[in-house]
């Protein structure tokens, strides 16, 4: 069976190549005469680009060209095959002015920013403070004509014992949490206290 496969193969091998030969005596029977053909419609052209190659040639001094050759072999020559290069990096006269412009900008524009989140923030609490006397007055208004006359008759005093009312009431609030925490504490311990007893 391997033997028939292999004949069949060797067969097809030989009918394969014969073709080839075939195509091959075609092209070359054929590519003379497409040469000659080609050649003849060009004849005219190549004979044009030859007489320009002989004019220019004729133009050209062959030994003006060759002097100019050795001329440049000789400023080659004398070239060094290792040029030193000084190099150093600076910034010119205008690059210097826009460094400056920029970083006082960038200064310029970071200040007006914090100050305006400082204003803000002041009128926030600015707010707050008018609503704050805003209720004070709406729900307490005897405390509030009080609060009024004492600053129009004399306000650095009456807003320096306001602010010692204030400092007071929170000393007061400070222990207040203070004695919360010691309570707190207090009863921790003593349940601490009560947890060892019963274990004992």
């Amino acid at each position: 069976m391997q033997q028939e496969e292999l004949e069949e193969k060797v067969t097809m091998l030989e009918e394969l190549i014969q073709g080839f030969i075939q195509r091959i005596t075609i092209v070359e029977t054929e590519m003379p005469e497409f040469l000659k053909t080609f050649l003849q419609q060009y004849k005219e052209t190549l004979d044009r680009i030859g007489g320009r190659i002989e004019t220019a040639n004729k133009r050209y001094d062959d030994k003006k060209i060759q002097q100019q050759m050795d001329e440049l072999k000789d400023v080659v020559s004398r070239v060094p095959k290792v040029i030193g290069v000084k190099n150093h990096h600076h910034f010119g006269a205008w690059s210097k002015s826009l460094i400056i412009g920029v970083v006082v900008a960038f200064v310029i524009t970071a200040g007006s920013f914090g100050t305006a989140l400082y204003l803000n923030h002041q009128n926030d609490r600015l707010n707050e403070e008018a609503y704050n006397f805003w209720l004070v007055r709406a729900m307490y208004p005897k405390m509030a004509e009080t609060i009024i006359r004492g600053l129009k008759d004399d306000p650095n005093a009456f807003i320096a014992r306001a602010e010692k009312a204030m400092e007071k009431q929170q000393a007061i609030a400070a222990a207040k949490a203070l004695a919360e925490q010691a309570d707190k504490d207090q009863k921790a311990a003593r349940d601490n206290l009560k947890k060892v007893r019963s274990a004992k």
